[in-house]
């Protein structure tokens, strides 16, 4: 698969569902009206491709400090605020701009195949994401500027270093990438460079000589061509023209926590970034060049919806404001007054033995619905992985979805691009209802007779099974993934971090459209919950019914959880999570006990029992590299969570 062929893939959006309506207030400034002004074309794609009318506040406070070359930006906004183009938007106006002075001043087009900036994301499929934002922005401009995408898994990547050797000419490439895979690209490309290169006193002496002069020379050498600025043959790392280079770490908080990924960040900095020469100092013989040891001089940006929350990138931001000599901003638009969200958060508290009859409950009210359920281990995720595949397979089905798809660390790139990409690209019932009306079969004579048993469960024998679809994912899933016709997020393990939570309730009410995030907090009752428990009653008494009670029935099969419940450590990971966002107490109507029905599944599969023990123990694990993580779950809840007992 290509390079190319990674939009057919990759279903951005096509198509809106008729029960979402788009929120308006989050919308600020229309995109002609933004001072400077941007470039036709840009505004074309905009509003053609994207369908988007007007900039966000955080794009349009972004562009206007970012799209001024020598402005660095620590950037954070919440998820599902238009971050993405909020970076994009200020790269590309700086490369046409610097294209449009490259016309005015030498009478021809900018012909070159430099990298003018890397975006780095923490997952590939993330890079995938912003690849085909930014291909489908660009694609308008009459400039030839390409998005590259190097991940490893659609071109190895001496492939896409080939690939940027034979293409078109034009004004520059962006590299797309993950902090791994720019190790290994700038490995490839540095042995490239060393094999062909001039030495750097030749490329100076025969920058000063004629055409004829370096038209001998290379006949004589064999017919080598040079890989100096002048041809634009070769692929170099520095600025368009006058602008300079660009460096783009999306979702900076997750980059910095891990120390491969900052460790991959930093080495390239102190590589390959460099401060500005002052005038007199620079040579005119090469004039792309800022200093004489090969360090181009380099913008920086941040991005995430948590990166204030990081004391160390923080301080490397400063770090990076001194030693590149560029102007680094903070842009921080986390209140309401800024962004307005259609988001519901809510909680819902239950005892441990229900929680898993709880989570397929609420599978089945939406069961024509995409989810995502987040996990913190891998291991909890092939344990309901195997759970639901065997509430599926029953005779009678308990859980009513039959499409489950799942992305979790450890596996294989390819896998989870795939898992992904049929998530996306599953059709639910109102896409169907919408591109394909079918009727009903025709009823047999006997069956016209009595009406009752015409249709619905009683004709079939069994309910009709969902046209939803389910992602198990772990906190990978969470950072920057665009899906847009998911509605709701459930938490089967509570985040152990503030951070965490915010990105995953982003993967739904993006951009002002509505969106559910449902936790799950399993707990014991202590005694004053069972005592002020209601009683099912026995008699028959025409008062004491259970009919004629005006309260919810739902107490009468399940005891009445409160917060009071609840430990102190566990009360303040709750208000540490509200602080953030606010929560909201959740509850369902009752529904029929199939508790009993689930533990019996779990005891008789002995495959299943083993998973459920192991993901019992690592629930109860915190995280590492995890700042002020915490565990939900202790051995005695997560056992009984888990196995019903």
């Amino acid at each position: 698969m290509s390079s190319s062929e990674i939009a057919v893939k990759r279903l951005r959006r096509q198509w809106e569902p008729e029960e979402k309506t788009w929120n308006d207030e989050v919308l600020e400034v229309p995109w002609e009206e933004l001072t400077p002004p941007l470039h036709k074309s840009t505004v074309f794609a905009l509003k053609n491709v994207f369908f988007f009318s007007h900039a966000t506040s955080v794009q349009a406070r972004a562009i206007s400090f970012l799209r001024t070359s020598g402005n660095s930006a620590v950037l954070e906004a919440p998820t599902g605020s238009g971050k993405t183009l909020a970076v994009l938007i200020p790269l590309i106006e700086r490369t046409v701009r610097a294209c449009d002075a490259y016309v005015a001043e030498h009478g021809r087009p900018l012909l070159r195949r430099d990298i003018v900036g890397v975006i780095l994301s923490p997952s590939r499929v993330l890079a995938e994401q912003t690849f085909v934002v930014g291909r489908n922005l660009v694609s308008r401009l009459p400039q030839n500027i390409r998005f590259v995408l190097c991940d490893g898994a659609v071109q190895p990547v001496h492939a896409v270093l080939d690939g940027l050797k034979k293409a078109a000419r034009g004004a520059g490439n962006f590299l797309v990438t993950t902090p791994h895979d720019l190790s290994e690209f700038l490995a490839v490309w540095e042995q490239e460079r060393a094999a062909s290169a001039v030495s750097d006193e030749m490329q100076e002496l025969l920058a000063t000589q004629d055409e004829e002069t370096r038209r001998r020379y290379y006949e004589k050498r064999g017919g080598m061509q040079s890989v100096s600025g002048d041809t634009g043959n070769a692929v170099q790392l520095r600025g368009c023209h006058s602008e300079r280079f660009a460096f783009v770490v999306d979702e900076a908080d997750l980059v910095f926590h891990s120390p491969e990924m900052r460790g991959a960040v930093t080495r390239f900095l102190d590589t390959y970034a460099g401060m500005e020469e002052p005038p007199q100092k620079r040579h005119k013989f090469a004039p792309y060049k800022s200093s004489p040891s090969g360090q181009i001089v380099t913008d920086v940006a941040f991005v995430g919806a948590t990166v204030s929350t990081s004391q160390e990138l923080r301080a490397y931001a400063a770090h990076i404001q001194a030693t590149l000599g560029t102007q680094m901003h903070t842009i921080v638009l986390n209140s309401s007054q800024d962004f307005v969200t259609q988001l519901q958060n809510r909680y819902m508290m239950c005892e441990a033995h229900e929680f898993l009859p709880l989570l397929v409950q609420l599978m089945n009210l939406h069961a024509s619905k995409k989810h995502f359920i987040f996990f913190n281990s891998p291991k909890t995720l092939k344990f309901v992985e195997k759970l639901f595949g065997s509430l599926m397979k029953s005779e009678s089905p308990l859980l009513y979805i039959k499409h489950t798809f799942v992305m979790y660390e450890g596996m294989n790139e390819r896998a989870r691009l795939e898992q992904y990409n049929a998530f996306l690209n599953h059709g639910t019932n109102a896409q169907e209802l919408a591109t394909k009306k079918t009727q009903p079969p025709p009823h047999a004579a006997t069956e016209k007779k009595n009406q009752v048993y015409s249709g619905g469960w009683k004709r079939d024998g069994r309910p009709p099974d969902g046209k939803g679809a389910i992602l198990l994912c772990t906190d990978i899933a969470a950072f920057g993934l665009d899906v847009r016709d998911v509605d709701y997020v459930y938490h089967f393990e509570p985040p152990a971090t503030v951070q965490s939570y915010v990105h995953r309730i982003g993967r739904v009410g993006r951009m002002g459209m509505r969106g559910s995030s449902i936790l799950l907090l399993p707990c014991f009752s202590n005694e004053s919950s069972l005592a002020s428990a209601r009683e099912r009653k026995t008699t028959s008494t025409r008062f004491n019914t259970i009919a004629n009670t005006k309260f919810s029935t739902s107490e009468l099969q399940s005891v009445h959880m409160t917060l009071d419940d609840l430990g102190k450590e566990q009360r303040c990971y709750i208000e540490d999570l509200g602080k953030r966002s606010e929560l909201q107490p959740y509850s369902i109507p009752p529904f029929a006990p199939i508790t009993s029905t689930i533990r019996n599944i779990i005891s008789q599969q002995k495959n299943l029992l083993k998973l459920a023990e192991i993901a019992a123990m690592s629930m109860c694990t915190v995280p590492e590299n995890a700042e002020k993580a915490k565990a939900w779950f202790y051995p005695k809840l997560a056992l009984c969570a888990l196995l019903l007992d």
